[in-house]
């Protein structure tokens, strides 16, 4: 079936990698595998009979009635015709279970966060992603490429790139290279993150990336404390005034975002 571009999508033929992403979600038989945008199942036929459960959400009209004719004899396969963003994703899954997806370059931060949303978290995600992308999500403090995505993934699970993906293991071949990205949710560090603190803080301190963070805390949109709050801030936290948000580590955000929280954003300038 021809791909369609407003879906971003990119089939996966190379049948050694599907193994490969396949191999890296670690699997157990006892657990339930939940498949977002599966295409033609090419990574799903590597699962259909060695896990408990194998759910999976597809937008494409088409590929949604095609999987489900697929697999119609089979009480462990679930095709959900939907869309992943709005579809009601953990009341189809019980725990243990593990996220798989090919990510549409299109949507795949708000994507990713939905599935580092999920309550109970997954015990794994493994998802293909834009070799850029998948970048910033694993960079570090210091790195030209860290930023919001990689405070707000970091906070959230430990994050590794496994292995390249080449664009001609695709058809339509994509413009761009792919890289596999394995999360590790911490349903702990989820469960303790002082939300919406942290979103309002990576939002102002990254949309001010150029500026020194006492800067940022004392002016952003958003924040606005003040001078004397911002030192004060800065000091007790261990926060060097000078430093700019790449150097800043994610659980230094986090401790920042908790005492914001705590303390009170700004005057009234400091909306969400």
């Amino acid at each position: 079936m021809k791909a369609r571009r407003s879906l971003s999508q990119n089939f996966l033929v190379d049948p050694n990698l599907q193994q490969k992403i396949v191999d890296a979600l670690e699997a157990e038989p006892a657990d339930t595998v939940l498949e977002v945008g599966p295409g033609h199942g090419e990574l799903s036929a590597h699962l259909v009979g060695r896990v408990a459960r194998l759910v999976l959400v597809e937008k494409d009209d088409q590929l949604a009635e095609a999987l489900a004719v697929r697999w119609s004899g089979r009480d462990d396969v679930e095709v959900v015709h939907g869309d992943a963003l709005e579809a009601d994703l953990a009341g189809r899954v019980a725990s243990p279970y593990r996220v798989l997806s090919n990510l549409p370059y299109g949507i795949t931060t708000p994507l990713l966060f939905r599935f580092l949303a999920l309550a109970p978290a997954p015990v794994r995600i493994v998802v293909t992603v834009q070799k850029e992308v998948g970048e910033r999500i694993v960079a570090g403090p210091g790195s030209r490429d860290f930023g919001s995505l990689s405070v707000g993934v970091q906070t959230r699970a430990e994050a590794r790139i496994a292995f390249p993906v080449s664009r001609n293991a695709f058809r339509p071949v994509p413009d761009v290279e792919s890289v596999t990205v394995v999360l590790d949710p911490d349903p702990e560090r989820i469960a303790a993150l002082p939300e919406p603190g942290l979103r309002r803080l990576t939002r102002a301190a990254f949309g001010w990336r150029r500026k020194q963070m006492q800067k940022i805390l004392r002016s952003a949109p958003g924040l606005a404390l003040g001078r004397e709050r911002a030192e004060s801030l800065c000091g007790s936290l261990g926060l060097d005034p000078r430093s700019r948000p790449e150097q800043v580590p994610p659980e230094l955000f986090v401790a920042l975002a908790r005492r914001l929280e705590e303390t009170g954003f700004g005057g009234a300038d400091a909306g969400a």
